[in-house]
């Protein structure tokens, strides 16, 4: 998968990994979602790598779910095929925020569904101004997978997390970085600017402080974060196999 739909470079300390479906606008699929985890685990066994990178490539971050794929399991998938497939993409959430390196978000184009989920696991979201935010899942008939039920909460408080989650609502980079979404907003000429210029100042950081500030920060988030991820998963199983769920992804396939 390395080398293929996630490409995975090593730039000194900064190890950079980029999805790479830019036809599908890097919508996930299992397979890829788990290389994403596998990866992560690779890169801090290999042991160069003091921050990592993650973006998308063709000018987008992540679509979210490949609806292709999903609907490539026939009109009723088993559900032991649908579970397999969350707990992949689950495995990426995770692996993000279980990596003891800060792992950085940067955001283009569009940021959808779990592709949104993807970006707020990260510890640091930079994004170009033409980035977009939504999160989707409720317009499909379906409730998120990814942990942004309890990660958003946080970021921007219960009501707005609520509004953002049910109205379906799209927000653009700079409404999203004053409700603290993301954290810089930057034009496409100083974006990668910035973004290398904050893993660099982390990684000229003492290694051991930036992990250990990692665990301090976001080690009471992992186990409530892996709670609400069994719950959205065992919402998220019965929503993907309701009759209104089937309907609007045969809706959206028409368009």
């Amino acid at each position: 998968m390395t080398g293929e739909e996630l490409l995975s470079r090593e730039e000194g300390p900064v190890h950079r990994l980029t999805l790479n479906r830019p036809a599908r606008r890097n919508a996930l699929t299992p397979d890829l979602a788990a290389a994403i985890a596998t990866e992560l685990e690779l890169i801090e066994e290999r042991g160069a790598a003091r921050v990592v990178i993650l973006g998308g490539a063709g000018g987008h971050f992540c679509a979210g779910l490949d609806l292709h794929w999903l609907r490539s399991l026939g009109s009723l998938p088993p559900v032991t095929e649908l579970q397999r497939g969350l707990t992949l993409f689950q495995s990426a959430v995770l692996a993000i925020v279980r990596c003891p390196l800060p792992v950085l978000a940067e955001i283009r184009g569009t940021v959808a569904g779990f592709g949104l989920d993807l970006a707020i696991a990260c510890d640091m979201r930079l994004a170009h101004s033409g980035a977009t935010f939504t999160s989707a899942f409720a317009r499909m008939g379906l409730v998120p997978d990814g942990g942004s039920t309890f990660t958003l909460p946080r970021l921007l408080g219960p009501g707005q997390a609520l509004r953002f989650l049910m109205a379906g609502e799209t927000l653009s980079a700079a409404q999203a970085c004053a409700l603290g979404l993301v954290d810089e907003i930057r034009d496409e000429s100083e974006l990668e600017m910035a973004v290398e210029a904050m893993a660099k100042s982390i990684a000229g950081a003492a290694p051991s402080s930036v992990r250990t500030i990692k665990r301090l920060v976001r080690g009471d988030e992992l186990g409530a974060l892996e709670q609400a991820l069994v719950s959205e998963g065992a919402a998220q199983i019965l929503a993907l196999q309701s009759p209104e769920f089937h309907r609007r992804l045969e809706a959206f396939a028409a368009r």
